[in-house]
């Protein structure tokens, strides 16, 4: 029978460096993925506003062929489409990607009001619509922002209008 060293290492365990190694390997990999977390959120609130203004302006085309004309606007809101024609408006989603919490509208938007939210005005003379009471306007904008290049559209301020997104 053999006495077994009790002073002798067994080789059954790792070394301090290999496991610092493998938690370094760890925190890379975890870094990595991060960022492309946080990048495809950004993606998909780009892509909801995209998504939210293509349907706002489905909205508009149907309210005009009922109304002969487009909603009139409260503080940026195309109220009167809620709940004839949608049964809510989108808001954007936040926070705001890119440079859109520094881009201001233009004019006829107010002053104070950027790429953060959406913002619905109503243009032109306004004129009564098909049943007698209703304001309607015959043109509007819907303006938004994007943070990044979604689609064929580059970040930066966008329109929808009665000729589309642009």
């Amino acid at each position: 029978m053999r006495k077994q060293n009790k002073n002798k290492k067994s080789g059954a365990g790792f070394t301090l460096i290999e496991l610092l190694v493998v938690i370094a390997i760890i925190a890379l990999l975890s870094a990595i993925a991060l960022i492309a977390f946080e990048s495809a959120q950004q993606k998909g609130r780009d892509a909801k506003r995209l998504a939210d203004m293509t349907q706002m302006s489905t909205a508009m085309q149907l309210y005009f062929s009922t109304n002969k004309g487009y909603p009139s606007s409260v503080g940026g809101i195309p109220l009167p489409l809620v709940p004839t024609v949608a049964s809510s408006l989108p808001s954007a989603p936040q926070p705001p990607d890119g440079g859109c919490q520094f881009v201001s509208y233009p004019s006829p938007v107010p002053a104070g009001n950027n790429g953060n939210q959406y913002y619905y005005y109503a243009s032109g003379t306004a004129y009564l619509g098909v049943d007698g009471t209703t304001l309607v306007y015959p043109d509007f904008g819907y303006y938004f922002c994007l943070g990044n290049l979604t689609g064929n559209f580059p970040p930066g301020m966008h329109i929808v209008s009665p000729e589309g997104v642009r």
